[in-house]
């Protein structure tokens, strides 16, 4: 029996519907727990899964083609005036999109806070990253902030690659089997979020912010972010 792993956000869940046995947690812990052997088929952000040289399995991910509303860059001045950037622990392909963003696309030297660095410090940084769930919930509280995968397919005219499936490539029937019956539960999804957001906002998120099939525009963005992190020294 595979043993299956995925983060916990809401725009894994059409992906997971019915995974058994199935261990959720954030995007880092992931590739440890995969890494570990613990997981044979994992949810994995993408700039891990390339550094470890792992393998895909299938075409299900998730993507996006402009803006996803979930990876957010909030701001405490405008973009061009950053020096500082506090990164989210929870995944490497954001916290290196976010670098790319503001170095490519605005020009900025950045110094770049790690997680580990002080709690005061990092609060008081030019820009904080922020993903997932908890994204969702601050965007709505109208703070300033860029949309780091709109900003991506602004300056490349390409979607972006955030996750995709890697490990065991028998499991590839059992992962479309999951999304067939996940794709038809995006209203139960969003009623039952949790996230004190409206539901029809959540499902319009599940349903047009996220691309779960990663076709070949969506493999062309995935090629010029690697690209783009070795060109800046990033991988």
């Amino acid at each position: 029996m595979l043993t299956y792993g995925a983060v916990s956000y809401l725009n894994a869940r059409p992906l997971v519907e019915g995974l058994a046995p199935l261990v959720l947690d954030t995007p880092a812990r992931l590739v440890e727990a995969y890494a570990d052997g613990g997981i044979d088929v994992a949810l994995l952000p993408v700039a891990a899964a390339q550094a470890a040289g792992l393998a895909r399995v299938g075409s299900l991910g998730v993507a996006a083609d402009g803006a996803v509303d979930s990876v957010l860059l909030f701001l405490r001045c405008t973009a061009r005036e950053v020096k500082t950037l506090a990164l989210d622990p929870a995944s490497r392909t954001s916290r290196l999109l976010a670098q790319i963003v503001l170095r490519e696309v605005y020009g900025r030297e950045l110094r770049v806070l790690d997680p580990s660095d002080a709690a005061a410090e990092t609060r008081s940084a030019d820009a904080e990253l922020v993903i997932g769930d908890a994204a969702l919930v601050r965007r709505a509280t109208g703070e300033a902030h860029l949309d780091l995968a709109e900003e991506w397919t602004r300056f490349t005219g390409l979607p972006f690659v955030f996750a995709a499936w890697y490990g065991e490539s028998r499991a590839e029937p059992q992962l479309e089997e999951a999304y067939a019956r996940g794709r038809k539960r995006f209203s139960d999804y969003a009623r039952n979020a949790g996230l004190g957001l409206a539901p029809d906002e959540l499902e319009r998120y599940l349903r047009e912010r996220i691309r779960f099939r990663i076709g070949p525009r969506e493999e062309e963005g995935l090629a010029r972010f690697h690209a783009s992190c070795r060109s800046l020294g990033l991988l």
